[in-house]
């Protein structure tokens, strides 16, 4: 609690929307108040809770999603606002939210999910483009749940109110010329949030808390509800919601919210199958983190090694020279940044703990043979976040400009695990690729090659390719999939530019990898979306 107060104390609400300074509620009986009191008057202010748990409620979000900020869009920098649209339908009573998203997870790559959370604690996954779906494994229903059902204040300050753990009342503050009651808890799972409140409507302006992400450190996000309005049945509603990461807006656009549900909210659509569900929940009790499991390595060519399954979906290629090792990607934990807080779905890992699992399984495959270099194929913060372990190991950096602009932007100090902060032990030396850089000894030589500007992933992208063992290693294009589901509807813009690259590139290529899906791409795959493209063009 004291590094929070203190940075409650030093920055009230770092928003690029609202400027914010210390201030005190006007009169001496508001300033009595206690935690609890403030918040069982917010919750009364905006319709209390009763009818929600009778009826039901259906949340609907409609506006932009910023790629850059969430450290995802095709460049470190320039904003790439995405179209979003949710709907998160809650059943109280039955224990059952249902969670709708249409967006963009990078560019050119719509998805269109449903994610069911039921009353048997079970989850269910559902891509609708690609028509299939299945339960996840090893998640806590309850605890996804609850960072759905936040965007709405009544479901947020319900649980407040009933937390079994304390409230504690922070200074007063002043946002936007208004006198502000200030809050904080801890939530079930641990996430201490706080929320400021209007002392004059009692209404929820916002919550906060502090996020570790890879790349930028300890940040903190806060989540804005603005635009009241006096809805049937008594409830203030918000019209208008925003999430600020640091100083940049995440998302922002129009909330709807209405009593009552559809139960098709909390069902798999009709032509979409989805087989039996698991005879009982997983338990997360005895989950093991993915950075603890043992490492699986798979040698794909003279020299060449995948570490299958760094953690699921990502597959990652290391190579041997005479004297030392070329890894490439430097992974870590997930997070989407739809939910109250985020949640890092790597579950149990540290920032540094996939690319510690990295290390090791280099080092049981090639034992006594340095890291001396770690190539950074691309800027997004799921395959570099990970990079701090390969500092600390002296490895060079091979990098697009992107990518160095990244790492080099880092703050100085990096989490190194939940509420930890960890000082890197040196800077990495990093060397910028541009056009092409080769790495070569008398046993294997690996060629970097950077993409054209107009490539739909990511600026200065860097594709790996042993010539001698004619090998390509990507991170993204084409996802090998099974054929029932092949290709992901989100990939096909990807991976028709990737073949056209390819085809017009020259490379001599009988292999090639993909870090995502089953790894290795087959020929008929490739020639599948050449089909695709060439009835595109007719």
């Amino acid at each position: 609690m004291g590094k929070f107060v203190v940075f409650w104390l030093i920055t009230i609400m770092a928003l690029a929307l609202d400027g914010c300074t210390q201030g005190k509620t006007p009169d001496a009986e508001r300033a009595d108040l206690s935690a609890r009191e403030i918040i069982a008057r917010a919750l009364e202010a905006h319709g209390g809770i009763d009818i929600i748990r009778r009826d039901g409620v259906t949340i609907s979000l409609d506006g932009t999603f910023d790629l850059t900020v969430r450290l995802q869009g095709r460049s470190p920098d320039r904003p790439e606002p995405t179209p979003i649209r949710e709907r998160i339908s809650v059943d109280v009573e039955g224990g059952r939210v249902g969670y709708d998203i249409d967006w963009f997870n990078y560019y050119s790559s719509n998805q269109i999910l449903r994610e069911i959370y039921d009353s048997e604690r079970r989850i269910l996954f559902i891509d609708r483009q690609a028509k299939n779906g299945g339960y996840m494994p090893r998640q806590s229903v309850v605890d996804a749940q609850d960072r759905y059902m936040r965007n709405l204040p009544n479901l947020l300050l319900a649980e407040v109110i009933e937390a079994t753990g304390p409230l504690t009342l922070l200074p007063p503050a002043r946002v936007a010329d208004r006198d502000m009651h200030a809050v904080s808890y801890e939530t079930p799972a641990g996430a201490e949030l706080y929320l400021l409140i209007d002392a004059e409507t009692n209404l929820l302006h916002s919550s906060r808390t502090s996020v570790d992400m890879p790349l930028l450190g300890s940040v903190n996000m806060a989540w804005v509800w603005r635009d009241y309005q006096l809805q049937p049945e008594f409830l203030m509603v918000p019209g208008q919601f925003t999430s600020v990461l640091g100083k940049s807006v995440l998302k922002k656009g129009r909330m709807a919210v209405v009593l009552g549900t559809s139960e098709e909210a909390f069902l798999p659509p009709d032509n979409i199958e989805v087989g039996d569900p698991p005879a009982q929940p997983d338990s997360i009790d005895n989950f093991i983190p993915y950075g603890e499991r043992p490492v699986q390595v798979e040698t794909v060519g003279d020299g060449v090694h995948m570490v299958r399954s760094l953690r699921p979906g990502f597959h990652l290629m290391f190579v041997e020279f005479a004297d030392f090792v070329l890894a490439v990607d430097a992974p870590t934990g997930w997070y989407e940044m739809l939910q109250i807080p985020p949640k890092n779905w790597s579950i149990g890992d540290d920032i540094d703990a996939l690319g510690r699992k990295y290390l090791r399984a280099i080092a049981e495959t090639a034992p006594d043979k340095p890291v001396n270099y770690l190539v950074l194929s691309h800027h997004h913060s799921d395959h570099i976040g990970g990079f701090m372990p390969f500092a600390d190991a002296g490895a060079t950096f091979l990098a697009g400009a992107a990518s160095a602009k990244m790492i080099t932007n880092r703050p100085q100090s990096m989490p190194g695990g939940t509420n930890r902060i960890t000082p890197l032990l040196a800077s990495p030396e990093i060397e910028i690729v541009r056009g092409t850089r080769t790495i070569r000894d008398d046993t294997m030589e690996v060629q970097l090659i950077e993409l054209p500007d107009d490539n739909p992933k990511a600026d200065n992208y860097l594709m790996v390719y042993l010539p001698k063992q004619k090998i390509l290693y990507t991170t993204g294009f084409v996802y090998p999939v099974p054929e029932s589901v092949f290709p992901l509807p989100e990939s096909v813009e990807l991976s028709i530019w990737f073949v056209e690259w390819l085809d017009q590139s020259g490379l001599d290529v009988e292999k090639i990898y993909n870090v995502h899906g089953l790894g290795l791409v087959e020929d008929w795959q490739l020639e599948q979306i050449r089909e695709i493209a060439v009835e595109r063009n007719l």
